[in-house]
């Protein structure tokens, strides 16, 4: 399945040693006894799991885990949350993190920029730090044993047992025809093969005045590529040249369906140039690429779905969209619709996630929902009882595709993926230290085999899921 990535890619190092020095540890920011069971959400009362969590640092001892929830931290009551496993805050001394992703069911990876962390899954302890990772903003899987990250001028490869950086990839090595490239956030990995965007500025001389006139000026023109990399074999497989961007020129994609013969990506609405904007019309067109070739197969619009509206699209060939009120089905080989879901009054459709013969719907109501792919048939709808404002909850499958969770500004809540049933709700409570600065940073969850890693800015719990 594609990957999700965060919004920014990320700055050139020299060639370094493998073994490049680890970061001091900072202490943690949060007392090991650090969380309220209860807080108030809305009218209602709203229970966090168990009794008080224990914050571990970097030198706290490590208590047993595995993959089996421990005894007594499934809800004892409905809407209460199990207890977490354990819980992590990234010190107040380092910058915030830029991003965080999980690694093979076994590391929670970290970056900011000042340096890479890792923070083993079982037990909440940090594992490693690497300072010579700094900037990194995307974290991937290359193969079975080693980690991926992207800075803006370089990938890097690092050891999961010690953060050792075992591989590194310069731009300006490997990617040549392309000097100073600008890569922008990457858009996505299926498999082995990665693909982003990069950009690149070409001085355009004046073209050789006629006899008597004056010469014109150089111009300098912004060339953009999309290219397709093998990140196990750490090898360039294709570039297309594609359109610029607006300034500084690099076009963003976002991955929107892998197939086995082609994928089909959409630009970023914020990289859309003025004559872009004025083609499209209000709508989005989306492009679609041939997976061996990079070959551009077509480049269309599906109904009125805008260039920042909510879109999916799935193996089968489906592409989900919002349109209005509305959630629709359309063929990608064709264009044309299939289904339509009617939302309620004056909802505005989230990026849907489809799930086997499932799409799970979210929507500006703070309703979360499951149709069926195939005919648009509504199975279930549940509110998080979340107060009406602010984006759509974003989805999340934990990893036995049994749990859906629903993240947002307030709270992350948990839905039986099947039937809707509301398992539990979860919300932080913030800085502790009275003078400590507001956490504004809305929830968002990372799914491992048996574990969802749930995130506020600094503030990382690890849930048994199914």
């Amino acid at each position: 399945a594609p990957a999700a990535f965060p919004q920014a890619l990320p700055p050139a190092l020299p060639p370094a040693a493998p073994t490049g020095a680890p970061r001091a540890a900072a202490a943690p920011a949060t007392s090991r006894r650090a969380l309220l069971t209860t807080v108030a959400a809305g009218a209602a009362g709203l229970v966090l799991g168990g009794a008080a969590v224990s914050a571990l640092g970097p030198d706290d001892p490590a208590s047993p885990a595995d993959d089996k929830p421990a005894a007594g931290t499934r809800p004892a009551v409905p809407g209460r949350a199990p207890d977490p496993r354990w819980m992590y805050t990234h010190p107040a001394a380092a910058p915030a993190p830029l991003t965080a992703g999980v690694w093979q069911d076994e590391l929670l990876v970290l970056t900011d920029t000042a340096g890479a962390t890792a923070v083993d899954l079982r037990t909440g302890r940090k594992r490693w730090e690497r300072a010579d990772a700094a900037g990194a903003q995307t974290v991937l899987t290359a193969g079975d044993g080693l980690c991926f990250l992207a800075s803006p001028t370089e990938f890097l490869w690092l050891s999961p047992k010690d953060g050792r950086i075992t591989h590194r990839v310069r731009f300006v090595d490997q990617f040549t025809g392309v000097p100073n490239m600008k890569v922008g956030p990457l858009t996505g990995l299926s498999g082995s093969v990665l693909w982003f965007t990069g950009s690149h500025t070409v001085t355009v001389k004046a073209p050789k005045p006629k006899k008597g006139k004056k010469p014109g000026k150089d111009t300098q023109v912004v060339k953009a590529y999309f290219f397709a990399y093998d990140v196990v074999e750490r090898k360039e497989l294709w570039r297309v040249a594609v359109p610029a961007g607006r300034a500084p020129g690099t076009p963003a994609y976002r991955l929107t369906a892998v197939r086995d013969a082609d994928i089909v990506v959409r630009q970023d609405a914020g990289t859309l140039t003025p004559a872009d904007v004025t083609a499209g019309k209000g709508k989005a067109f989306f492009r679609c690429f041939e997976r061996t070739t990079g070959k551009l197969l077509w480049n269309r619009q599906f109904g009125a779905v805008a260039p920042a509206g909510a879109a999916a699209g799935d193996e089968q060939g489906q592409l989900y969209g919002a349109v209005g009120d509305d959630l629709l089905a359309f063929e990608t080989a064709t264009g044309k619709p299939v289904w339509t879901l009617n939302g309620t009054a004056s909802s505005v459709f989230g990026t849907p996630l489809p799930a086997g013969t499932l799409l799970h719907t979210t929507n500006r109501n703070q309703e979360v929902g499951a149709v069926e792919r195939a005919t648009g048939k509504l199975l279930w709808r549940r509110s998080t009882e979340v107060p009406l404002g602010g984006n759509a909850p974003a989805l999340t499958l934990s990893g036995g595709g049994k749990t859906l969770l629903a993240a947002d500004a307030s709270q992350v809540t948990a839905f039986a993926a099947a039937d809707g049933r509301r398992l539990w709700k979860f919300q932080d409570i913030g800085a502790q230290d009275p003078k400590g600065a507001t956490v504004s940073a809305p929830y968002r969850v990372l799914a491992a085999k048996k574990t969802a890693v749930v995130q506020r800015e600094r503030a990382f719990y690890a849930f048994p899921v199914e």
